[in-house]
């Protein structure tokens, strides 16, 4: 029902600390990026590192990112936390980083069965960004954290997007941010991605990317919405697309025609045409693979007269921040009348259709877009365009339940495991990942295969944590050059999502959320959002929590909200149609709840009970939950 106008921004990065500093070195300045200082390594790989903010509270290293970026954006979209308590606001920040618990001193004592300082698990419940934020500023709206790896930044943009187009919010804080860490860095260079040089970006001489800081954040709304408090609003996001490779976890499909659907989805939102698009903020991230792959796909989209850019040899890759930053750059160079021209390419690489801008250009700033990448095969666009006068018609649509599946803890077991395995080609998948395709085989009817009109939003308060666990005993007991690659790529938040879509071959927009409080509830208002504004015709929820090392050391740091399950997985299909009810509709409730709730990640416990007993005339209610408290032991 809202445009999503940008009314104020914040960023941080190598590039710059704020917008003035940002816009000024995005056509002059070329940093370096230094050998890690953060933490010890042997490995001669250069990040972008920037100095940490002051301390807040239990907020990790990039919250407190995220938060510098923040208080730069409520400032220029002359907002308060006072003003924003009287707003329906919903938060939406990518990350990969800040959502999980990947303390290596931390873990080298859990595994030895010392529970004697569990300061950084406290800090890690506490700090999921989204539901960070909602605390630290007063606001009830949704508070989605999306962990999609490399895209996660811009999909929290297009999640704000949705939820303004189908009328769930006034206005919609959405960014990224990350950081760089030990884990991560010994996971990439494992994967081996990262250049020992400072990256170059199309350039034939390519070796790889460097790892960054960063945190950025856009404040979303109506023109006329900011208009009340007397701000002016020049640009908007103006449509985003996202799809699914359903191919491989790590690699890009090689046709690249996933990325171009995402593309032209985000044109098509946006009523422009490739034409108008004056230049494309690439991802760009400096490997041989994706440069490739991404420069076919823009060639084939916009011709070779398009005017193209990564940013990142700027500010290396800042993984979950990186949508969000770019998005800022993006805006800059529109609000500027100049694209930026792309570093370090000195020497463009012939395989890639044509070379990306080699010097700062004049465009008459109307229109550009931003692309993001990520593991699992996640393909992001973002359209960006002056304002337009007039209103967006989307009417919040009924959730029809078009299929569900409860699985309790000790399913499933080995037999059922064997065939899954053998149907779908896996090897060795993850219990999370073994529990979100048991559950999703017991829902009636499954998705079609190649399906593009189904969305897929995975649950988990943890993730993989298993998985993650055996990372951080490699980093623990080998040398860093010896650390395999495959648990690094299988750890991410995403990964069961992955697995999931190349399983059942599934192309539609993907999201992994995660967090403590009610993850599962802030799902399924997205998936309203979704399919309200026809971005989809059916949502696939499914909600899983694993029990490991992990999770019951955060167990014992819990005094309400426990629940009653250590793992289990549900999946929920929704649909707009009405010929697909199967079970009635599923009706969202803004009041908190007090039941019990049947896993780490939400749902309340009496939930499959209800849908066990529906049937199409039936109207089932889902209330958010009461969030948990945490504290240490005997404090």
């Amino acid at each position: 029902m809202s445009r999503a106008g940008i009314s104020g921004m914040g960023v941080i990065s190598a590039l710059g600390d704020g917008l003035e500093t940002t816009r000024k070195a995005l056509f002059a300045a070329e940093p370096l990026p230094n050998l890690p200082r953060r933490f010890e390594t042997v490995l001669k790989l250069p990040v972008f590192e920037i100095p940490e903010p002051a301390p807040v509270g239990d907020a990790g290293l990039p919250v407190r990112f995220l938060l510098h970026a923040l208080d730069e954006a409520l400032e220029g979209a002359k907002l308060t936390r006072e003003m924003l308590r009287t707003m329906r606001v919903g938060i939406a920040v990518g990350t990969t980083v800040a959502c999980q618990l990947d303390n290596i001193p931390c873990h080298a004592r859990l595994r030895k069965g010392d529970l004697s300082d569990l300061t950084p698990a406290l800090a890690y419940v506490r700090g999921i960004p989204a539901e960070f934020l909602r605390r630290h500023l007063g606001t009830e709206g949704p508070a989605i954290t999306i962990s999609n790896a490399c895209a996660s930044g811009s999909d929290a943009l297009m999640a704000g997007l949705e939820f303004l187009r189908a009328g769930e919010c006034d206005l919609v804080i959405a960014g990224g941010c990350d950081s760089v860490s030990k884990v991560v860095f010994n996971g990439f260079n494992a994967l081996r991605v990262c250049s020992a040089a400072p990256c170059r970006p199309f350039d034939a001489e390519r070796s790889g990317l460097n790892l960054g800081d960063a945190a950025g954040v856009l404040i979303l709304e109506d023109p006329e919405h900011a208009a009340a408090r007397g701000v002016t609003v020049r640009y908007e996001l103006s449509g985003a697309g996202k799809s699914a490779d359903g191919f491989h976890i790590t690699q890009p499909e090689s046709s690249g025609k996933e990325l171009e659907r995402a593309i032209r989805l985000s044109l098509a939102q946006a009523e422009l045409v490739p034409e108008e698009i004056e230049f494309v903020n690439a991802h760009g991230t400096g490997t041989l693979v994706n440069d490739r792959a991404e420069g076919a796909v823009l060639a084939r989209v916009f011709g070779k007269g398009l005017r193209y850019q990564s940013t990142k040899a700027l500010t290396g890759h800042t993984l979950g921040a990186a949508g969000a930053i770019e998005a800022v750059f993006t805006c800059l160079m529109l609000e500027e009348g100049r694209a930026a021209a792309s570093r370090r390419c000195s020497d463009p690489d012939p395989d890639v259709p044509f070379p990306p801008l080699a010097e700062n250009v004049k465009i008459p700033g109307n229109a550009a877009l931003s692309t993001s990448l990520a593991f699992g095969g996640s393909n992001t666009a973002l359209a960006f365009r002056r304002i337009r006068p007039g209103k967006i018609e989307t009417a919040r649509k009924p959730l029809y339940i078009a299929g569900f599946a409860f699985l309790p803890s000790g399913v499933p077991e080995r037999e059922e495991l064997v065939a899954l395995c053998r149907k779908y080609g896996l090897r060795r998948p993850d219990r999370l990942t073994q529990l979100t395709l048991a559950a999703v085989e017991r829902v009636a009817p499954l998705p079609g295969e190649g399906e593009t009109d189904t969305a897929l939003i995975t649950v988990s308060s943890c993730g993989p944590t298993a998985t993650t666990e055996k990372v951080l005993d490699d980093i623990l007991d080998y040398p860093e050059e010896e650390i395999l690659p495959t648990g690094f790529s299988h750890s991410v938040i995403n990964a069961p999502a992955s697995c999931l879509g190349a399983a059942h071959h599934l192309h539609g927009p993907t999201f992994a959320l995660t967090g403590f409080e009610d993850p599962f509830y802030e799902a399924a208002g997205l998936a309203r959002a979704l399919l309200s504004g026809g971005v989809c015709r059916r949502v696939l929820i499914v909600a899983a929590d694993e029990e490991s090392l992990t999770t019951r050391a955060i167990e014992t740091l819990r005094r309400t909200g426990t629940p009653a399950a250590s793992e289990g997985a549900c999946a929920l299909l929704l649909s707009a149609l009405p010929e697909e009810n199967r079970l009635g509709t599923l009706e969202l409730k803004l009041e908190v709840s007090e039941v019990p709730r049947l896993l780490s990640c939400g749902i309340p416990e009496s939930f499959p009970g209800k849908l066990a007993a529906a049937n199409p005339a039936s109207g089932t209610e889902l209330s958010r939950l009461r969030p948990p408290s945490w504290e240490l032991p005997n404090s």
